[in-house]
């Protein structure tokens, strides 16, 4: 296996889905079931019709059946993600392991970027680079180096 741009941005991109998921899961243990309601006019059925006011309520979202199917499943798609995101991890990891004495620069450059997550700016700085050197550094061994 090689390390490519698209297997870069399936990892940087299942991260984000991750976060995704946990926010949904989330919003529903912090949201449980609520109901509407309003008040609707009629009239009583007897004459004179005279103007009166109902309350009426109902379910602002799915029913409670639905929305624990609904969480059981973004608890499975969580998982499935954070073990793919884990074994991508460890096959970068694996991958870097495998640069030569040569390439020590980029390998601590994609160490940084892709498995402590740092943004290009904090590499830059720790490196006296400047942002966007450290952008085509990485460009650069993505699409000129075989491995």
């Amino acid at each position: 296996m090689k390390l490519t741009r698209e297997y870069l941005a399936t990892y940087t991109y299942l991260e984000s889905e991750i976060k995704r998921l946990r926010r949904r899961i989330k919003y529903y243990e912090n949201n449980p079931l609520t109901s509407e309601y309003g008040i609707v006019k009629g009239s009583l059925k007897q004459f004179p019709f005279t103007e009166c006011h109902f309350v009426v309520s109902g379910a602002s979202v799915k029913s409670n059946e639905e929305r624990e199917k609904m969480v059981r499943q973004l608890l499975i798609d969580l998982k499935g993600n954070e073990q793919l995101f884990e074994d991508m991890k460890l096959e970068i990891e694996y991958l870097l392991e495998k640069l030569g004495p040569e390439q020590v620069e980029i390998k601590q450059i994609l160490y940084y970027r892709y498995i402590e997550r740092r943004p290009y700016e904090e590499i830059a700085k720790e490196l006296n680079y400047d942002r966007t050197t450290v952008q085509k550094k990485i460009d650069k061994f993505l699409c000129c180096v075989n491995y």
